[in-house]
């Protein structure tokens, strides 16, 4: 009899949940049209709900009528927007998750402290542009082979992380800075990878060891769900990203035994739990 081993991170983090139910009551409330400025969180099934619910997705306020209503990111977005709503009248309403934004300002500190700003982490996520925004000219740096002998030598620096980056990656370029590069006048290091994210990359290590099959729920485009796939691959070649409930489950479920299911920081309990109906019934079929 096939057995399903859900792990305990399932469902949003609370970051995104917090995001989904501002935006839901605005939703509610507002009798207009209401905006956001890219996808508040990256998870297409959700941001598609919510554009039934009248929610309008743009990539420039040039999009957006005066007088508006918007509402910016969970992961963050780039000072010139306000300035830029503050010409249109735009009222903008931030999403911003409260860890990240505490690692936006640990990036402005060592910025005004006249450190180079170093990035872990992935120079096309807007969480990293953002952060880019706060610290003009920060280096980022996306894995191992991008650090350069002596690039920071003799100078002050202030290492942070993208918050969906691995945390062993991380502290793996973080070992290799300091390695090629002798005599450095300042170094300070931020682990700023969310609690929430080291806690599933932990949980999805232990999970692909104990089950012959693992899926991993949430979108392609959402960061912290491919850092999970990725993880889940090293240790178990049976590792499937799923992203909606209408995917086709025939080779998945074939010769499985022991299926465990983890998802992404924005995949919904919802979609969580239709994952696990419809393997219940695919299962009850055979």
């Amino acid at each position: 009899m096939l057995k399903i081993k859900l792990a305990k991170g399932i469902g949003f983090c609370s970051g995104v949940k917090r995001a989904i139910n501002i935006v839901e009551k605005i939703l509610t409330r507002h009798k207009g049209k209401v905006y956001s400025y890219g996808s508040i969180i990256h998870n297409p099934l959700v941001i598609r709900r919510l554009e039934k619910k009248n929610l309008f997705t743009v990539s420039s306020l040039d999009d957006v009528e005066d007088s508006s209503v918007v509402i910016l990111p969970s992961h963050g977005s780039p000072r010139f927007i306000k300035n830029l709503a503050k010409k249109k009248k735009i009222k903008l309403i931030d999403v911003i998750c409260p860890y990240v934004s505490s690692v936006h300002k640990i990036c402005a500190s060592l910025y005004r402290k006249k450190l180079k700003v170093v990035i872990v982490g992935d120079r096309t996520h807007p969480e990293v542009k953002a952060l880019v925004d706060l610290a003009p000219n920060a280096r980022i740096i996306g894995n191992t082979n991008e650090i350069k002998e002596n690039e920071f030598s003799y100078k002050k620096i202030g290492i942070i992380s993208q918050t969906t980056q691995a945390k062993a990656e991380f502290f793996k370029i973080v070992a290799k800075i300091l390695k090629k590069n002798h005599n450095l006048s300042q170094v300070h290091i931020f682990n700023t990878i969310c609690l929430d994210t080291s806690n599933r990359q932990e949980e999805v290590k232990r999970l692909a060891e104990v089950v012959d099959t693992l899926l991993v729920i949430g979108s392609g485009t959402s960061a912290n769900t491919k850092r999970l796939l990725q993880l889940g691959r090293k240790v178990n070649k049976k590792t499937f990203l799923v992203e909606h409930d209408n995917v086709v489950l025939d080779k998945i479920l074939k010769n499985a035994r022991d299926i465990g299911i983890i998802s992404g920081a924005s995949a919904p309990q919802w979609l969580v739990k239709a994952i696990v109906k419809k393997i219940r019934e695919a299962t009850l079929d055979t």
